[in-house]
């Protein structure tokens, strides 16, 4: 590890800044206004690249959740059944879910996510049914009944419906 950490600093300092401005627009085209004339002129000794911010997969915000709460969560194996609770939602504004997960004794969790990025009604409930399988592995649930508001989502678990999209598969 030490020769990672010395490696870096030898290198110099590394930037990497998720903006959800197109810089590509405003350095390919200066002209529009006088004083994007004078920063793309100073920008342009650094070499500063417009990368397409990418999509954020359910495992990898699962994970994230995961490590964030701060909560224990210790794998309890057991017959007992805990319940999963998930709610998607997309408005003009945004997306967001819902994640409550119930153990026998009544001891939930509670989860809420605002997504930054745009997705389909279908999408984000399909997307919070996943994370909230995910951290109900993740808390040792063997026997888990799933509650979820979307026909669509359920019918499309059970196997009554086909995904046609490549992102809900």
């Amino acid at each position: 590890m030490p020769i990672y950490y010395v490696s870096k600093v030898l290198n110099g300092a590394e930037g990497r800044v998720r903006t959800n401005l197109h810089l590509k627009q405003t350095l390919g085209e200066p002209n529009t206004l006088g004083r994007l004339v004078k920063w793309a002129i100073k920008l342009s000794e650094y070499d500063i690249s417009d990368l397409p911010r990418i999509a954020i997969k359910a495992y990898a915000l699962a994970d994230f959740i995961l490590e964030m709460t701060g909560l224990p969560l210790e794998k309890t194996p057991s017959k007992e059944v805990w319940l999963l609770y998930v709610d998607g939602s997309t408005t003009t504004q945004g997306s967001g879910v819902g994640i409550v997960i119930t153990s026998a004794q009544r001891e939930g969790m509670k989860f809420a996510i605002i997504f930054d990025f745009k997705t389909s009604n279908n999408e984000a409930e399909y997307k919070v049914f996943v994370i909230g399988l995910m951290m109900a592995y993740e808390v040792g649930a063997q026997h888990l009944v799933a509650y979820s508001n979307s026909q669509h989502i359920v019918k499309q678990i059970d196997g009554m419906y086909r995904a046609k999209e490549e992102n809900m598969v």
